[in-house]
């Protein structure tokens, strides 16, 4: 018996073993996934001996310059394990061992295993997707997206592994329904999105070819012979369909009159779409133009950005709005399109198809031609990969359009539910693909920036060393600044740190307040002169203490208080012993609060004031004390 089959023999029973290992640990732990120290437990122990470097059957191991058959044997084996584990009957247990046999087949080509080659796993999972139907792929590629960064790994763009997933994932595409599978669709896209780098190519439509495929729709004599639609709707529908031909292949626009042909019917589109907006309004009990006009107060009083709101509620109104949503399929029969038209959510696809194809033509403006000329000039593109035509739009056309993006918006925003935030959206949206455009018009250069040079950047640090090592120059102004060094400079024997040094310094507080109750004192300044000094004294002196002592100024100030009341109870007392008053009199005469130093300045405020300033003195000295006692403690 030869080397080979006996090779092959031995290893499907290691595999058979391997699988009936992981059936067992599933169903005596209740589980759906086989951790993978369990794979790699029974790879090493059935598998590697077999087909690793201890050879335990004695081949003959082929010259290094040459392969070694026994991986193209085992990939065989595995191979017909797997087809046999396909059949109509597509069980949760079933995929469940051949995700098992998947799981084995991964770590076999890991690098410090290399029983299989790398791309091993890519083309089995290749051949389970054309053997499964659709509801099979979903779950084979579950798999995939949970064993995403193995699968992927040291993965070049372009070949090997690259190209087996691409090409897995494009014919997926290629067999799903848009309408029926979008969101399958958008995760086969999401995952290729996330596999391969944001400049790979082979996702970018480089030429900026369109897909011109059409639907069809009813013709012109088939809608003539309609008895049951009304003249208006026979002209409507031809209309609206005739101006759909121009999304497929908006280059076509620039042609002959087509330009105004799409004018007349996209005129015509938004007068429909303003007049339902109207009668659901109307319906609302809201007013006639509510949600199409927003005034400037209520636009200053929304949000910046309606993004900016808690997370919870934005996920909770984009569920609203995608509620019983499905893939936007334009019905091309003639008695259905006013059933359409009458469709929010028709609507809605519409204005988003119309503002896309309002930022192609706006690309065709001198103003965004130079701006995308500059773009690509800052990018270090001198040519457009994009294949655009030369057509140049009028002044009048330019305007049309703003106009009637405007109103599009205004529109897009009355539609219920929460249409000012799905408009939001969609204009970020917008703003994205244009970035993307001149990225691709721009020849997709690598975002990633190439490391500098070791010899230019000791070249450039060698040309400003001697800039940076030499000494400083001399500063114009000797004493710090221009008035100071006037007064100073003349005299040579006073330098700038003499000078700083000698510096008079700030006065304490208290002798602040002693210098001030002496110059009080002997003061013969009127009373409204002196009643200022002291007054600006205890201000002076509480931005002094501030530094320090903070909390004292609220001290202070109650002692001033303290002062005024003193001051005004003798006065009352003084008005009380001075004369009799009349009963009515002082029963109508309002009580004088104890802070209000009122019109007139007299010689009792002054007196007020110097009590004020004595009572600041002592807290300051009291405050003094009291830290002496603390440091000597």
């Amino acid at each position: 018996m030869s080397k080979f089959l006996i090779y092959r023999d031995e290893i499907d029973k290691a595999i058979k073993n391997c699988l009936l290992s992981t059936t067992d640990y599933r169903n005596d732990n209740q589980v759906s996934e086989v951790p993978f120290n369990v794979i790699q437990d029974l790879v090493q122990k059935n598998i590697q001996p077999l087909g690793g470097s201890e050879n335990k059957l004695n081949i003959k191991m082929p010259d290094e310059s040459k392969q070694d058959w026994r991986k193209n044997a085992t990939e065989v084996i595995f191979r017909r394990t797997l087809l046999q584990m396909i059949d109509l009957e597509q069980s949760d247990e079933k995929f469940n061992k051949i995700f098992d046999c998947l799981d084995i087949v991964l770590y076999c080509t890991e690098t410090n295993v290399d029983l299989l080659d790398v791309v091993v796993p890519l083309t089995f999972l290749e051949e389970l997707s054309e053997s499964h139907t659709t509801n099979g792929c979903e779950k084979i590629f579950n798999y995939i997206e949970k064993r995403k960064s193995r699968i992927t790994v040291d993965m070049v763009p372009g070949k090997g592994k690259g190209l087996i997933l691409l090409r897995m994932c494009n014919d997926l595409l290629r067999r799903l329904s848009k309408e029926t599978n979008t969101v399958f669709c958008g995760r086969i896209l999401m995952f290729l999105a996330n596999s391969f780098p944001l400049g790979e190519r082979s996702g970018v439509n480089l030429r900026g070819d369109f897909n011109t495929d059409m639907i069809h729709f009813d013709s012109d004599e088939q809608v003539d012979a309609d008895p049951n639609m009304t003249d208006d709707q026979k002209a409507f529908y031809k209309l609206f369909w005739s101006t759909r031909v121009y999304f497929s292949n908006p280059p076509t626009i620039f042609a002959d009159e087509n330009f105004e042909k799409l004018q007349k019917g996209t005129d015509k589109i938004v007068e429909r779409f303003g007049i339902i907006g109207e009668k659901e309004a109307e319906i609302l009990g809201a007013r006639k133009n509510e949600g199409l006009k927003r005034s400037r107060e209520e636009f200053e009083q929304e949000d910046k950005s309606s993004m900016e709101e808690d997370p919870v509620i934005v996920e909770e109104m984009l569920a609203l709005i995608n509620r019983d949503y499905r893939f936007p399929r334009l019905l091309s029969s003639r008695r259905l399109l006013d059933l359409e038209m009458e469709d929010a959510r028709f609507r809605r696809n519409l204005i988003v198809q119309y503002l896309i194809l309002f930022q192609y033509l706006s690309g065709f403006s001198t103003e965004e031609k130079e701006k995308t000329k500059e773009a690509l000039a800052a990018r270090g593109a001198t040519k457009q990969s994009l294949i655009q035509p030369s057509y140049t739009l009028s002044d009048d056309q330019i305007k049309w359009i703003d106009e009637t993006k405007q109103v599009l918006l205004k529109l897009l925003r009355a539609i219920k539910p929460h249409g000012k935030l799905y408009t939001d959206i969609i204009l970020t949206i917008l703003e994205h693909e244009r970035h993307w455009i001149i990225w691709k018009a721009s020849g997709c250069p690598a975002f990633e920036k190439q490391p500098r040079d070791n010899k230019k950047l000791e070249q450039n640090r060698l040309s400003k060393k001697p800039r940076l090592e030499a000494p400083p120059r001399k500063y114009r102004y000797s004493h710090g600044n221009q008035e100071v060094s006037k007064l100073f400079s003349k005299d040579n024997s006073i330098s700038l740190s003499s000078f700083m040094l000698n510096r008079p310094k700030i006065p304490s507080g208290i002798q602040v307040i002693d210098g001030s109750l002496m110059e009080l004192d002997d003061s013969l300044d009127p009373p409204q002169e002196r009643f200022n000094y002291a007054n600006g004294t205890l201000l002076q002196a509480s931005r002094i203490v501030y530094e320090s002592h903070p909390s004292l100024i609220r001290l202070f100030y109650a002692a001033k208080k303290d002062s005024y009341k003193e001051m005004n109870e003798k006065l009352n007392e003084t008005t009380e012993n001075g004369g009799e008053q009349d009963d009515d009199d002082s029963a109508t005469k309002p009580a004088i609060p104890d802070f209000i130093v009122g019109d007139k300045i007299t010689e009792d405020h002054v007196q007020a004031e110097i009590g004020a300033l004595t009572k600041a003195r002592d807290i300051l000295i009291d405050e003094t004390t009291n830290k002496d006692t603390e440091m000597k403690d």
